[in-house]
C-alpha cells in the first residue's frame, strides 16, 4: 500500500536518560502511513522509544507529534486512536477473552462495540472458539499472544504499535499473522513494529530504522537501503492466490519496461527472483498489484543488519 506524503509521526530530538545513562539518544525521524519497523538488538532503545511515543514514559528532552498532536500534552487524545501490544502483554486473568476485548474496544469507543464485532476479532485471532468464554488464566502463552495482537487491532485504531508481536507464536502462526498484518495495512492502518527478529521484519515492513545504543544508524525504505549498501537482488512473491494477474504476467509486464532487469529473471513456483538497479520503478509498478510483495531477496536484511548494527563495512549515511 502506498504511503501518504504527510507524516503520521514526527519525532524531534527525542531523548531519554535513566540514572545518567542515555537509552534513547536525540532521535529525529518522520514516519509515514506504512508498516514501519524498528530493528535492533535487545537493549537498543526500541521499547523506550515506543513508550515515549505512547505517552507512557516522559522524555528527558525533545518531543514528537502523532496525527499532529503533541505527545507531551495530548497523549489522552492520541491513545483513543491507537492500539498497542506491549512486549510482555498483561491481562485480567479472571476475564474471558470475550469480556477482555469488550473492555478494550470500550476504551476506544464509548459504549463499546457490537457483539458480532467482538466475535469477529476473536475469530481473527485464531483462538479456538471453545476458549472465547473461558478465563484468560486458562490460556496458553500462544493463545495469550494471539489475544494481545487482536486487542491491539480491535476497535478500529488508525495506528497500531506492536512490540515483539510474534513472540510465543509457533512458526505456522507467525506466517498466519504476517498475512493478517499485511491485510490490516491494506485497510489503511499504520503499523509500527519493534523487533530484533530479522525474518519477521523482512516479510512485513515497508520502511525500517536500524537502532542501536539509542541511536538511529540508518533509516529508509528497505529496498532503498539495500540499493545504497550495494545489494541488487530482489524478489516478487505472490501473497494471495485470488489476484487476477499471474506471476508470469507480472514478469512480462516488468520485462516490457526499460532499465529494470540486469539479466533474465528466474521464475519459481511462487516468486520471481531478479537483479535490478532500479527498485523504485519496480515498486511503483507493483502498487497496482497489491497481492504481490516486493522485497530484497531473502537474507538481504540480515546482511544489512550485520553491516549497519554489527559494523561490518558500515559507513554512516550522509
Amino acid at each position: 500500500m502506498s504511503s501518504t506524503k504527510e507524516p503520521i509521526i514526527k519525532i524531534q530530538g527525542l531523548t531519554k536518560e535513566y540514572y545518567n545513562r542515555v537509552v534513547v539518544d536525540n532521535i529525529n525521524l518522520e514516519i509515514l502511513n506504512s508498516c514501519f519497523a524498528f530493528l535492533g538488538p535487545n537493549g537498543a532503545g526500541k521499547t523506550t522509544l515506543m513508550l515515549m511515543l505512547l505517552g507512557l514514559v516522559k522524555p528527558s528532552n525533545g518531543t514528537a507529534s502523532i496525527f499532529g498532536n503533541n505527545i507531551l500534552n495530548s497523549s489522552g487524545k492520541i491513545r483513543r486512536k491507537i492500539g498497542f501490544l506491549p512486549e510482555n502483554v498483561g491481562f485480567y486473568p479472571n476475564l474471558t477473552g470475550r469480556k477482555f476485548l469488550n473492555l478494550i474496544t470500550g476504551l476506544r469507543k464509548k459504549g463499546g462495540w457490537k457483539e458480532n464485532d467482538i466475535e469477529a476479532y476473536l475469530d481473527w485471532s485464531g483462538i479456538d472458539k471453545r476458549y472465547w468464554d473461558k478465563t484468560i488464566k486458562t490460556y496458553s502463552r500462544g493463545m495469550k499472544q494471539r489475544l494481545g495482537i487482536a486487542q491491539a487491532f480491535a476497535g478500529e485504531p488508525k495506528l497500531v504499535f506492536l512490540d515483539e508481536p510474534l513472540s510465543n507464536i509457533d512458526p505456522l502462526g507467525r506466517e498466519e499473522f504476517i498475512q493478517k498484518i499485511r491485510m490490516k495495512r491494506e485497510e489503511g492502518i499504520t503499523v509500527i513494529i519493534s523487533s530484533h527478529i530479522v525474518l519477521e521484519i523482512e516479510q512485513i515492513a515497508d520502511y525500517i530504522a536500524f537502532i542501536d545504543n539509542g541511536k538511529i544508524k540508518a533509516s529508509d525504505k528497505i529496498y532503498s537501503l539495500a540499493q545504497f549498501y550495494g545489494f541488487d537482488e530482489y524478489e516478487i512473491t505472490r501473497i494471495d492466490h485470488n489476484e487476477r494477474i499471474t506471476l508470469k504476467e507480472v514478469n512480462e509486464l516488468l520485462s516490457s519496461e526499460k532499465d529494470i532487469f540486469f539479466d533474465l529473471p528466474k521464475i519459481l513456483r511462487e516468486k520471481i527472483i531478479f537483479r535490478t538497479n532500479n527498485p523504485e520503478k519496480v515498486d511503483k509498478i507493483l502498487l497496482n498489484y497489491k497481492d504481490f510483495n516486493f522485497t530484497p531477496i531473502s537474507g538481504t536484511l540480515n546482511e544489512l543488519y550485520k553491516k549497519i548494527i554489527q559494523g561490518e563495512l558500515y559507513e554512516k549515511r550522509e
